[in-house]
């Protein structure tokens, strides 16, 4: 394949997961500004519908996992199982996203607030398996891409550069249409549910309906005309699994991952990452609003800045994972965060709310970052050659980044303590510090993850027709750093 070629299909790879992006980008952003300042859900039902959510997410997801390795259909083979689930999971976002971001079409729904949070569990769990379905795909297509570590890599940072984008788009529309309304100097409040419901919705249905429909659409159109699956993957997975002995087959099986402790390592790592990128996407918007008070345009204008910084991070990542290794590059993400979490703890006043509120938002975005992407990564790392499963450990990994996030919130929402001023402040230092530690630990102690190292294999001999072997032929050919193909005992080292 040609460069040319090459970087249109990593770019084609990266705009497969703009529509996932563009709704996360609601969803952790703006979920419980919507159901509970909006929709006057209680916190505790507001954190539910959540939970319902994330829980669904993370049984889709590994559910999913299991079936995109395991199923071979003739039709999915030929097109790609991959691309096949990517395809069902847009189908499903696209036709239940707009009903759980809107106000009830039904009038039922309003009668009560258990009826009306029902309604919205309803077209989340739809919607959740769809995003889901897309997730695992997408991320298992980037082992089976390539089986060079820093090629995975790189397809993982234009993934992210992505993602920022998708959520950029988000918070300008968003931020355009506060602006351009007496909502812009004030504040989200029950006492002006009407009037903010219109504000509200006009917002969602901009973003769902204008981009998410729109740049969703064409970007998926793009990933599945630029992105071919390697099918020779489902081939000789088949005819591996005919030839390999019993003791190989046991040693290759889902089960068997069980068995080593750094999938439970690699898990913490990785569970740790989406709760800090996660729940500061989550929780961010609360803090503005209930302990630093700022206007409502500052609820859009704050986290486009977080994720401008981490898309010029995100140019970052790949140079420093190749120059540092893993476990440099996430502790440099770590120390950013814990940062961030002091400068937040102790800043208070005017001054910090007018001007030092940016720079830590600054700095949590380069943060989010680095630990995202490394976390995948590693994952990647983890899944080495034994491509057969790997969306099977994505799905585990989403597995439990998703339970824990949706335990975060239900916890966060049922202990909120309406005369404390300082609680959501409070959260985002502990969501900045625990989770930071927990992964920090847990990614030192992995034995993979370190400094690239030049690798120079012994090329095996060739003998001539006369039997006499070339002189250059016994020489070691040494492969440039960065290049070296993941090894099939990577879950065993």
């Amino acid at each position: 394949m040609s460069d040319s070629l090459k970087w249109f299909a990593f770019m084609s790879y990266g705009v497969g997961h703009v529509l996932n992006d563009l709704v996360a980008s609601m969803w952790f952003t703006y979920a419980l500004v919507f159901y509970h300042y909006v929709m006057q859900l209680s916190s505790i039902n507001a954190g539910a519908v959540v939970l319902v959510g994330q829980l669904t997410d993370a049984v889709a997801t590994a559910v999913i996992g299991v079936l995109s390795d395991k199923t071979n259909i003739y039709c999915t083979d030929r097109y790609g199982r991959r691309k096949t689930w990517h395809l069902f999971g847009s189908v499903l976002v696209f036709i239940s996203l707009p009903f759980a971001f809107s106000p009830p079409i039904l009038p039922q729904a309003e009668t009560s607030e258990l009826n009306t949070a029902l309604y919205y569990c309803f077209f989340i769990v739809f919607f959740q398996i769809g995003w889901a379905s897309i997730e695992n795909s997408h991320m298992a297509l980037a082992s089976d891409l390539t089986p060079i570590r820093d090629e995975r890599t790189a397809l993982l940072s234009i993934r992210y550069s992505f993602t920022v984008f998708s959520n950029i788009l988000v918070y300008v529309v968003t931020w355009i249409v506060l602006r351009s309304n007496n909502a812009s100097k004030t504040q989200f409040g029950p006492s002006e549910r009407k009037e903010f419901q219109v504000y509200i919705t006009l917002i969602f249905y901009l973003i769902v309906i204008l981009v998410i429909m729109i740049v969703g659409a064409m970007t998926t159109i793009i990933f599945h005309i630029g992105v071919r699956e390697p099918l020779t993957n489902n081939r000789v997975n088949r005819e591996l699994l005919m030839t390999e002995t019993e003791a190989e087959r046991a040693a290759n099986s889902f089960w068997s991952m069980f068995k080593h402790i750094t999938l439970y390592q690699t898990a913490v790592v990785y569970m740790c990452s989406r709760i800090t990128v996660n729940m500061t996407l989550v929780f961010l918007p609360m803090y503005l609003q209930d302990y630093l008070k700022l206007e409502a345009e500052k609820l859009a204008l704050l986290p486009l800045i977080m994720f401008l910084s981490s898309f010029c991070m995100s140019l970052l990542n790949k140079p420093m994972n190749m120059k540092l290794g893993r476990k440099y590059t996430y502790s440099f993400g770590v120390v950013l965060s814990l940062g961030s979490a002091l400068w937040c703890y102790l800043g208070s006043g005017n001054t910090f709310a007018k001007y030092q509120v940016y720079a830590v938002t600054i700095i949590i975005g380069i943060a989010c970052s680095v630990v995202l992407v490394t976390s995948q990564a590693l994952t990647t790392d983890l899944i080495g050659d034994k491509t057969h499963r790997g969306a099977f450990t994505f799905g585990l990994m989403s597995f439990t980044d998703k339970v824990c996030n949706g335990a975060v919130v239900m916890t966060v929402q049922s202990l909120h303590c309406e005369t404390c001023p300082n609680y959501y402040r409070d959260i985002m230092v502990y969501n900045w510090t625990i989770p930071s530690i927990l992964a920090f630990i847990a990614v030192i102690s992995l034995p993979f993850g370190g400094r690239p190292t030049l690798t120079v294999p012994e090329v095996p001999e060739m003998h001539s027709s006369s039997g006499n072997q070339h002189p250059d032929q016994s020489k070691k050919q040494p492969i440039e750093k960065g290049q070296e193909a993941l090894p099939s005992y990577a879950v065993n080292s």
